[in-house]
Formats: structure tokens, C-alpha cells, sequence
């Protein structure tokens, strides 16, 4: 097969970056050794939200969510993309540096006291008074999908338009990058192509040591899931407690999906992925694993005046960079190849954007904002790190 571009990879990342170049003109070939959002774009609680931590990531998520809109126009993806906002609360006089840093990126947002959030969503508690009194910033542009149907879908959309999908217990066997080609061996079949980008995640720890760039963390996050109870007439939205340290997705199957910030380090990504466990009566449960998600449940309850029950858990990988920010650029001493990566778990907020640039970067030389490149990490305490040159 002759394309213009290999993906590796079909999360989100791949996938955005094999949507730009269609958008270019290119022939595109995704290779995914399972499917769709296997690794951690399926495993993630499903929202692409403007509330992130620096202005860099509220930018690339404000610009994330412009494309993701505009690919619901283009592909017909109304059923399964829904802007719902988030709304995060914290104590009075925090939430005012969130709202400054919405501010500088334009960002439309508002600041509620918790009254006036009580009365727009009654199901939710709030400490109203005294030392413990809170306040609530709302976002309205955020938008909320089940991350593995989005990621099967928009693949059969892209599909549909051109793209060349090799999925399915897909092992790369060879890859060879040249001056000018780049070709790739896998099941007795090859691929050769101008141009290959690495969107691996997790997966892209082993890889990232064999082509000398800094390697990523492997984290495994839990996601939980409560089916719950609540009037007919009543909306639950996307909520971020801070003061618990919670977040919590309605999905359309009727589950509130999300966790604490809980992580575990683990050595490959196919450890992170774990085992789905159903809690119900007379079935044993890794006893850590209960407690965990009793304890995760009493956090949930404290802020909701709706019943919950039935939970389940899964897990999926994040792999995180030294300095948690993306890889994005060309891989050092090879001219065709490029790396999307270090995504840290929020790759419906950023991967978009960067896919957008990447793309830029890749056909026109545009210069990727950030200094997201993986030579920023020269000079740090790792045997593994780049040369220079």
C-alpha cells in the first residue's frame, strides 16, 4: 500500500491527526494493533473541557473544542457529541484565579455563589456559610461523549472519507525510515509512505527508548461507575468537586462516571489496563478495591441529594511527560518521523489542537506554540534522553 502518511495509533490523537491530513488532501493509513479508542481515549470519563490548569492547555482545549464542533457538522456526529459545560466548585476566592486565566484566553465562563448554583441544579449540596463557604465557576462550551462510541464512530466516518484503517491484532513487524520513506511491515503486509507520526500513548513508553527521546511515566487510573435515581425533570451536568477532589460525567447509558485523582505507577501500559470489576452482592472483590470505591462513593454522596448504586470500575493508561506537558513534533534525527504523545489523560481537551498543529508544522513549517518538541528535555537526568543535532 502507497500512502502519504502512516498513523500509529487510533485514540484520539491518531485519529485527530488522520482527520487534519485528510483535511490537507493526504492519503492517510491509521494501523491500530486493537481498535478504535482501545488505550486511554475509551477508558476516559468522555468530556473535552475548557477547565484546565495553564494558559497553554485552556487554549488548546478552547481550540479542541472548536474542531470537535465543527466535526460534529461534518461527519454527522449530533448523536454522539453533547455540549453540556462543566461546572466546577471550589471555596470562596479560589475559583477567581481560574477566572482570571478564562479571561486572558477568552474563554466564556460564569462565577455563581452557590445560591444561584442551587437554584439552576437542585440535586447538588453545598456548604453555603462560614469558613467552609463555596463558590462555582460554569463553563457552557464544554462537550461530553461516551469516548469509545465517539472513537468508533469517527473512525467509520473517516473510514468513509478515504482514510486506510489496519486494525485489529495488527503487529508491526518492521519499520524502516529512510531520506524520503518511511515503510512498515506487519501481518505479510507493507505500507510505505512520506511521512509517519507516532500516536501510541501509553504505548509509546518502549517506543520512545528505541528512537532516543525522552520516555513517559505509565500511570493506571480508575473510572468508576454509579447508576443513579433522579426526577425526571432534572439535568445532571458535568461537575468537578475541588474540595473533595472528585469529577463526575453523566453518561448516556445512565451511569455517573468518574474518580478522585487516584493513581498507580505501573511499568507498561498493558498493566494500566487492569480488570473490569462489577460490585454486586455475593460476587468477591479485591478487598482494597472495595474500600476504594466505598471510600470514592462517600465523596460523591456528600455533594449529591440523589441515590446511587450498582458501581463498576475499570482502568486505562496515561502516560505523562517530566514536565506533564505533550510531545509534539519531529523526532530528532529523522526527517519524516513525528511524535504525538504525553497527552496526560486530558487527550479530548489537547489532542485536537496539537493534532491541528502537528499537521501544520508537518506540511508548512508552521512552528508548534509551546516548545512541545522533545528536545526541550536535553541536559535532564535521564540515560535515555536525545542528542543533540
Amino acid at each position: 500500500m502507497r500512502v502519504d502518511v502512516v498513523v500509529v495509533g487510533a485514540g484520539i490523537a491518531g485519529l485527530s491527526v488522520a482527520e487534519a491530513m485528510l483535511n490537507k488532501g493526504m492519503k492517510v493509513c491509521i494501523i491500530e494493533a486493537k481498535h478504535a479508542g482501545y488505550g486511554a481515549t475509551g477508558r476516559s470519563a468522555g468530556i473535552a473541557t475548557v477547565q484546565m490548569n495553564d494558559t497553554l492547555d485552556v487554549r488548546l482545549a478552547k481550540k479542541g473544542i472548536d474542531i470537535i464542533n465543527a466535526w460534529r457538522r461534518r461527519y454527522n456526529l449530533d448523536e454522539i457529541l453533547s455540549t453540556t459545560g462543566l461546572l466546577s466548585i471550589d471555596r470562596q476566592g479560589s475559583i477567581m484565579k481560574y477566572a482570571k486565566l478564562f479571561s486572558e484566553c477568552e474563554v466564556a465562563y460564569e462565577v455563581m455563589d452557590v445560591r444561584e448554583a442551587m437554584d439552576r441544579w437542585p440535586w447538588l449540596k453545598f456548604n453555603v456559610d462560614g469558613v467552609d463557604a463555596e463558590e462555582c465557576i460554569y463553563t457552557k462550551d464544554d462537550v461530553c461523549m461516551d469516548p469509545l462510541v465517539f472513537a468508533s464512530v469517527f473512525a467509520d466516518r473517516l473510514k468513509d472519507m478515504g482514510v486506510e484503517f489496519a486494525t485489529g491484532r495488527v503487529d508491526i513487524q518492521s519499520m524502516m525510515v529512510d531520506g524520503e520513506h518511511v515503510t512498515l511491515r506487519f501481518d505479510d503486509e507493507h505500507v510505505v509512505a512520506d511521512t509517519l507520526v507516532l500516536c501510541t500513548g501509553a504505548w509509546s513508553k518502549g517506543i520512545g527508548r528505541w528512537l532516543g527521546y525522552a520516555p513517559t511515566t505509565i500511570l493506571k487510573v480508575p473510572l468508576i461507575f454509579f447508576k443513579y435515581d433522579i426526577g425526571e425533570h432534572d439535568m445532571v451536568l458535568p461537575f468537578a468537586d475541588e474540595i473533595n477532589h472528585t469529577y463526575w460525567i453523566p453518561s448516556r447509558a445512565g451511569m455517573l462516571v468518574g474518580a478522585d485523582y487516584t493513581v498507580w505507577d505501573v511499568n507498561e501500559a498493558e498493566d494500566a489496563l487492569g480488570e473490569e470489576f462489577r460490585v454486586k452482592e455475593g460476587v468477591h472483590v479485591d478487598d482494597y478495591l472495595l474500600k476504594y470505591i466505598k471510600h470514592v462513593r462517600e465523596l460523591l454522596v456528600k455533594r449529591i441529594n440523589f441515590h446511587v448504586y450498582e458501581s463498576k470500575v475499570h482502568f486505562g493508561p496515561i502516560s505523562i511527560t517530566p514536565d506533564g506537558r505533550p510531545i509534539v513534533g519531529r523526532v530528532p534525527e529523522f526527517k519524516n518521523l513525528y511524535i504525538l504523545d504525553g497527552l496526560r489523560g486530558y487527550g479530548l481537551a489537547r489532542a485536537p489542537a496539537l493534532a491541528y498543529m502537528l499537521v501544520e508544522h508537518i506540511l508548512d513549517g508552521t512552528e508548534i506554540v509551546g516548545e512541545l518538541g522533545p528536545t526541550r528535555f536535553i541536559g535532564t537526568n535521564d540515560t535515555w534522553l536525545i542528542q543533540e543535532g
